[in-house]
């Protein structure tokens, strides 16, 4: 954040008007500031999901794919967080702005039906096919969603966790 101070300085009939930059500004200071994670620097650790798209973006490039670790500094558990999180909020279609390039001279086909919204519940763990047989509710196989990795994310709300739909 950069603040400006607006100084008048006259000299006989001229006045000049200009804008100094406050060099005693302040940048925000992490809360923690020792560590070497970016998610632990600022206390982030499990208060982040599949949905804070701001947050994600950050750590993918423009065709979609996940930054190194080299480069974002994460430590390996937030970044298999991120990772899942990234893979989750593709699935739910958040990100329509990362996809990878078409190859030249492909023309997509248009669709006749768009498609409808997509919510990451219907969805297995370890599959991309949505979960369209749901069975009887006595004996349905029941599927695990979201992810065993977020788990310990805040709540706010009294229910328990329910990952098998």
């Amino acid at each position: 954040v950069v603040c400006f101070t607006v100084v008048e300085k006259k000299d006989g009939k001229t006045t000049v008007i200009e804008g100094v930059i406050d060099p005693t500004s302040e940048q925000p200071q992490p809360p923690n500031p020792t560590a070497s994670c970016p998610i632990y620097r600022w206390n982030l650790q499990n208060k982040y999901n599949y949905t804070d798209v701001l947050l994600l973006s950050q750590f993918i490039r423009s065709d979609g794919g996940m930054l190194p670790r080299r480069i974002t500094g994460l430590c390996a558990q937030e970044h298999t967080k991120i990772v899942i999180c990234i893979q989750m909020a593709h699935r739910a279609g958040l990100l329509p702005d990362h996809k990878p390039p078409l190859p030249e001279g492909h023309v997509p086909k248009p669709k006749s039906n768009p498609p409808l919204n997509r919510y990451l519940t219907r969805y297995s763990v370890k599959s991309v096919k949505p979960i369209y047989k749901t069975g009887l509710k006595w004996c349905k196989k029941r599927m695990s969603v979201g992810h065993p990795a977020l788990k310990n994310n805040v709540r706010y709300s009294p229910k328990p966790l329910y990952i098998k739909h």
